[in-house]
């Protein structure tokens, strides 16, 4: 837990690639892990090196409203020292491979920050499209940030 924690507040304080804006303690992380499952909607997927956490890719809920359900919004992030070396690609695709087997996930979606050439790249190798964008979407950093996303039909 304290490794996915210091992953995801790197990217809380020093980037737009997310847009939580308080750094997440370890108790949160810890109730966020609750949500997932080894074969249901919601699960997570953790990627290791030389027994070191270094990114995970997780799926979580889309919507609040129920004829939301059987969509899910994905995310990924990796350790800041890890990025550019194929990590990405290989947990997001398990991921979505493992979505597939659920049978009452629809669809996948991703939302990515612009700009970030590497993560749109992502999203399209894995079989991804852009489903829209939201101009101006969200605000960070004192500005706001146009966000794409990607929607991922799973096969279905």
């Amino acid at each position: 837990m304290p490794a996915l924690r210091d992953i995801i507040n790197h990217y809380i304080t020093e980037s737009v690639v997310t847009f939580e804006m308080v750094e997440m303690s370890l108790e949160n992380r810890k109730t966020w892990f609750t949500q997932f499952t080894q074969d249901g909607r919601y699960q997570l997927m953790v990627a290791e090196l030389d027994g070191t956490v270094v990114g995970y890719a997780a799926s979580l809920r889309f919507h609040q409203r129920p004829a939301y359900a059987p969509s899910v919004m994905t995310s990924i992030y990796l350790h800041k020292d890890h990025t550019g070396k194929g990590i990405g690609e290989k947990v997001y695709s398990a991921l979505i491979e493992e979505l597939k087997k659920v049978e009452d996930v629809h669809r996948a979606y991703g939302l990515v920050v612009l700009p970030n050439p590497g993560s749109e790249k992502l999203h399209e190798k894995l079989g991804f499209q852009v489903a829209g964008l939201l101009h101006e979407g969200g605000f960070k950093f004192g500005k706001y940030h146009d966000v794409r996303m990607y929607e991922h039909r799973l096969g279905k």
